[in-house]
């Protein structure tokens, strides 16, 4: 059998001029033609992956884009090129892992609900843990394809996939840490400031309305929030210690020193300064969601005390 690599098997579509929708038809022919796994058990369900809104289809688009539109100024800056192929693989699949089970349909029982969402949760939990072991399978897929994946290529996918949350030292402690590759920064990068702010704070709260994450709970103290790392997390939500807007307290918190390269850092710090707007949005849906006067001020100020804390400039 000819081997092929990868590389000019997969289709990244990597124009700018690149739409949504063809982006989705592009991705589903790579999911099926290229990482159709070994069982139907085991294949990433496409259909869940397109409808998704807060953590596929149109997220991925920008991230695939947002870190075509960074590669290419790193490169302009320092003559640096890089592998445009990862990137498509890092942006399009780094989520997949939170659809190893199907999304909840409306003709569905209530016993087949109740057992989506307990795997549904699973899956959302382990998501980087789940799409490495899908990577697995894929390479082992290709390689029957004859589609060769180099070692590196490899090791670099693995690395972003598992540490592409990483947000820094003090909320994943040594759980996480920086990819290694400059393809898996520059994708983490695009993975945070691929929308607006305020647009990132809209995606996140149709991921915990999803999850049925309360908004707000007034009873969580100001030491548990600022005591909340993402080690931790799960024992938070055992305990009703989690609420969404401890989630939004870290987001503001991320700042460009958690970046080690100095153009990624740079880039980060702009948006900084569109903080402000993710403040007035997180407000805004607790008014969306009929929070009293008095939950909005204490949110309020609990986010004012938290930035005094922990020094997060705009």
């Amino acid at each position: 059998m000819e081997k092929k690599p990868l590389r000019e098997i997969i289709n990244t579509g990597n124009k700018a001029e690149t739409t949504l929708e063809e982006y989705k038809q592009i991705a589903e022919e790579n999911m099926v033609n290229i990482f159709n796994l070994i069982t139907e058990e085991k294949k990433i369900p496409v259909k869940d992956f397109l409808e998704n809104n807060d953590h596929w289809a149109i997220h991925t688009y920008n991230v695939f884009k947002k870190a075509l539109e960074i590669a290419n100024e790193i490169e302009k800056e320092t003559g640096i090129k890089t592998d445009k192929t990862l990137l498509y693989i890092m942006s399009w699949m780094h989520d997949s892992g939170r659809f190893r089970t199907p999304i909840i349909h409306k003709d569905d029982t209530d016993n087949i609900i109740q057992a989506k969402k307990k795997k549904q949760t699973r899956s959302e939990r382990n998501h980087w843990s789940y799409w490495v072991t899908q990577i697995k399978l894929a390479i082992i897929k290709l390689k029957e394809k004859g589609i060769e994946i180099s070692k590196e290529e490899q090791e670099k996918i693995k690395d972003y996939i598992y540490n592409h949350d990483f947000f820094n030292t003090r909320l994943d402690w040594s759980k996480y840490k920086e990819p290694q590759s400059l393809e898996g920064q520059i994708t983490r990068l695009a993975d945070r400031i691929s929308v607006p702010i305020e647009e990132e704070i809209i995606r996140y709260r149709e991921t915990g309305k999803r999850l049925k994450t309360v908004y707000f709970k007034d009873e969580i103290t100001f030491q548990e929030r600022i005591d909340f790392n993402f080690e931790n997390m799960w024992n938070y939500i055992k305990s009703g210690k989690f609420d969404e807007f401890t989630f939004f307290l870290s987001l503001l918190s991320q700042s460009a020193e958690d970046f080690s390269h100095p153009i990624l850092a740079r880039i980060y710090q702009k948006r900084s300064s569109s903080k402000k707007n993710g403040i007035e949005k997180i407000l805004e849906i607790a008014k969306q969601e009929w929070y009293s006067k008095t939950d909005l001020e204490t949110m309020e100020n609990l986010i004012n005390k938290y930035i005094n804390h922990f020094w997060i400039t705009f």
